[in-house]
């Protein structure tokens, strides 16, 4: 198994478990005492507006006013914007202490901040001004302001307390500071002033990084109407930069000045510069326009490979024909069908690409024009059998080619789409047989044992995964053979034989998928099934001592000083000075990619990254702290299945209960085991709730815009919900829990269909689902798309270590 606090002091990384007023909020932000060993899933409640967790009436003391700054903290972390505005107001109420009093204050300035409440944020940020002015965050609450103001439409109030920030903080986020004053600057039409501030700017960002800056100065003078200086300024950008994008970007704007000032020839030049260099640059399609309404003579084959790449298919289509009527060309052909196809013409484009593949064998494209032909046939034009054969024609063509292997495999997964499953394994055998060398030669072998599976064909399904096993490459491929012959054993009714092969494959890759789902099944046990308990209470010191003894050992580690604080040289780097600054402003990406420099860099040193590993939780960084702690482990020559055996100081940071205040309140309302949503929480983000995917997902539980607005409305909550809500853990959580809640009831309690539904969409898992109604191995074996088939082995194993780590039995 691989691994992939704002406003909170606590040195801690398990569960946090606080006493708090839950005033006036819908998702308990702190578990009670007695929920700290929690009972796994009850029946799924009947779904309302807002499922409050209610704590039990005791006869407790009233908290201190320092315990719901803590409360007031830990909901501000979480995004619950009511409860933490509450707890806010009762330090204010109630405590004699300036200091807590001050905290509270810049608290609720902030809480208020991120809730979008501009207005009144600048209130309570200018109450803490007033009447703290010297408190050692006076910078920080400037700068809070400052945003507040610019998000209120109020730049000139913005730029003056961004100033204040400056004047209060030097030295730590000067550059970046600056450049944002310059853009308000431009923003309100002082494009000269905009030049001061990023000239500024650049004084403080590192040499090689200054070239966006450079850029807008330009354009900056060039909205001034200072031409002449602009130019220089492009000239030089251009004359800086190893991009070819950027070149084609300068060319362009310089051109744009010429033609402004009438030297057509000159801007001519610049573009065609760019057309002859860099064909895929859209400022280069720009310039073409230039060029060909000015009459300028471009090779069409060029107009129609600019034009493609800048998404212009149509005349990207009729520069491709004017191109192939005077000179018949390979190259040509197959960017015309791949244009066409763009254009919904998949025949045209078919026809393209076998043009190509017959009368053009030696041209470069000549490969891709088969696998691109196939994928036409059977994905546009539901012709799967002429697919497979496009696949098996390539074979038969060229048997010797090193792409053989992998066309096989794509026919094979081709015929098993149409349902042609006789052929499929047939062709996928052919892989091992063939092309042993192939490094599809096992997942050939081990498909065609899947497909001999699902039509009841043991025996041969039996032969095959003996294959797969002798291509296997590593112990995950042995454990992955070594269980489905345990299943053609047990559907042969030879229970001590499938015994047998699941006993080895449980010890040839311990914490891999395979091996801890042999172990299940010798147990008995169903996926993800829950244990009765759950206890996520730890001797964190004591586990923390045991773990640097350990360190110190096994690095030869002399320093008599702590290891768990950074040391002087760590503490001056200006990298971590800033994330801490990034982080205490709640830009939290920001302050990521700061510490990942320094953790990429001390990465061959555990002491330094132990050091740094600390310095993350303390801020909240858990997706950072989690590499770090594998990454020690890594140093030590642990491979996975070794690391389960370090100290368990490092398995709880890896497989710590983040967000376990909000996660698990939410499985238990929707009837989800909570170590199962809190894999899938660890599984999306390793736990950082700021994040967004390439697909747009959002959150701690990667939740979808899309999504997100369907369970808002089906939830009635939160009251007047925004995308930028999914970032919320407190909102993220409930969506999350409720969406896999909903997936497992549609699938009949099937745990692996709900996560394929999460992961790929419900219409998808259907479709799975039908293949494999009742055999939730055989299920994962039929997702035909990596994502999912990953995602879902991932999570398993995350899961069983959760198990392993946390998971009390009746009695104990």
């Amino acid at each position: 198994m691989s691994d992939m606090k704002p406003f909170s002091h606590r040195k801690t990384f398990f569960l946090l478990i606080t006493p708090v007023i839950l005033a006036g909020i819908s998702v308990a932000c702190a578990l009670p005492a007695q929920l700290s060993t929690l009972a796994g899933p009850s029946a799924t409640p009947s779904l309302t507006a807002t499922a409050t967790v209610t704590p039990t009436p005791t006869a407790t003391p009233t908290p201190q006013p320092d315990v719901y700054l803590d409360g007031a903290d830990l909901a501000l972390r979480n995004g619950d914007w009511d409860n933490a505005a509450a707890q806010y107001g009762l330090v204010l109420g109630q405590s004699a202490s300036q200091d807590l009093k001050a905290d509270a204050q810049l608290g609720l300035g902030t809480t208020q901040l991120r809730a979008k409440n501009y207005d009144e944020a600048v209130l309570s940020l200018t109450t803490f001004l007033q009447v703290y002015p010297d408190h050692s965050r006076t910078a920080e609450a400037y700068y809070l302001r400052a945003q507040a103001y610019q998000h209120s439409g109020k730049i000139a109030e913005a730029v003056a307390d961004y100033d204040s920030y400056l004047n209060l903080h030097p030295g730590i986020l000067d550059g970046d500071v600056l450049e944002l004053i310059g853009d308000l600057l431009w923003g309100l039409d002082l494009p000269l002033e905009a030049v001061d501030r990023y000239r500024s700017a650049a004084a403080y960002t590192p040499a090689g990084e200054t070239l966006n800056l450079q850029v807008k100065i330009g354009q900056a003078l060039q909205d001034a109407g200072d031409l002449q200086a602009a130019l220089a300024q492009f000239q030089q950008v251009k004359e800086q930069t190893t991009s070819g994008s950027t070149v084609a970007a300068m060319n362009l704007l310089m051109g744009k000045i010429l033609e402004e000032t009438s030297d057509i020839e000159g801007a001519h030049a610049l573009f065609l510069e760019s057309v002859e260099n860099y064909p895929e640059a859209y400022d280069t399609y720009l310039g073409l326009i230039s060029l060909v309404e000015a009459g300028v003579e471009v090779d069409e084959y060029t107009r129609g490979i600019i034009d493609y790449y800048a998404g212009a298919y149509e005349p990207a289509l009729a520069a491709f024909d004017r191109a192939l009527a005077a000179a018949p060309d390979g190259t040509t052909l197959y960017y015309r069908g791949l244009t066409a196809l763009e254009l919904g013409d998949p025949v045209s484009a078919r026809q393209n690409l076998d043009t190509l593949i017959q009368q053009y064998p030696e041209n470069p494209h000549w490969v891709d024009a088969y696998a691109q032909k196939a994928v036409v046939e059977w994905a546009y034009l539901d012709l799967y059998e002429d697919a497979v054969q496009t696949y098996l024609n390539f074979a038969a063509a060229v048997p010797e080619h090193g792409f053989c292997g992998d066309m096989l495999f794509a026919a094979g997964r081709t015929a098993e789409r149409a349902g042609m499953l006789e052929q499929a394994a047939q062709i996928w055998l052919r892989i091992p047989v063939e092309y042993p060398l192939s490094p599809l030669a096992f997942q050939g072998a081990f498909e065609s044992g899947i497909v001999r599976y699902r039509l009841g064909q043991t025996a041969a399904a039996h032969e095959a995964f003996q294959i797969a096993r002798e291509k296997s490459a590593g112990p995950g491929d042995i454990s992955k053979a070594l269980l489905w012959i345990g299943k053609t054993y047990q559907s042969e009714g030879n229970e001590e034989l499938s015994r047998t092969a699941w006993e080895e494959c449980a010890r040839t890759d311990p914490t891999g998928y395979y091996s801890e789902r042999s172990r299940d099944l010798l147990e008995g046990r169903e996926p993800f099934q829950s244990e009765v308990l759950y206890d996520f209470s730890t001797d964190t010191e004591t586990d923390r001592l045991e773990a640097e003894a350990w360190l110190r050992t096994a690095f030869s580690i002399t320093t008599p000083d702590p290891l768990d604080q950074l040391d002087a040289s760590m503490e001056a780097d200006i990298r971590i000075v800033r994330a801490r600054e990034y982080w205490s402003l709640g830009m939290f990406e920001e302050a990521r990619e700061y510490y990942d420099v320094v953790r990429e860099e001390v990465e061959g040193d555990a002491e330094k990254t132990y050091r740094l590993m600390h310095e993350l939780l303390d801020q909240g960084v858990y997706r950072s702290a989690i590499l770090a702690s594998r990454q020690i482990l890594e140093l030590a020559g642990m491979d996975d299945t070794a690391t389960m055996n370090a100290p368990v100081y490092f398995n709880h940071i890896r497989f710590g209960s983040y967000y376990g205040e909000v996660l698990l309140p939410e499985a238990a309302a929707f009837g989800l085991d909570g170590l199962y949503l809190m894999s899938v929480a660890r599984q999306e983000t390793l736990f950082e709730p700021f994040v967004t995917s390439y697909a747009a997902a959002r959150g701690l539980m990667q939740v979808i815009p899309s999504t997100g607005a369907e369970i808002a409305s089906q939830l009635n909550w939160p009251e007047g919900y925004d995308e930028d809500d999914l970032y919320r853990p407190v909102i993220s959580a409930r969506f999350g829990a409720y969406y896999l809640s909903r997936q497992r009831d549609t699938f009949d309690g099937d745990l692996f269909a709900a996560l394929a539904a999460y992961n790929a969409g419900a219409g998808n898992a259907s479709a799975w689902k039908e293949l494999a109604p009742n055999d939730p191995d055989l299920f994962l074996e039929v997702i035909r798309i990596d994502q999912p088939h990953h995602y879902i082995r991932a999570i398993y194993e995350v899961y069983t270590i959760y198990r392993s780590l946390y998971a009390s039995q009746v009695g104990e």
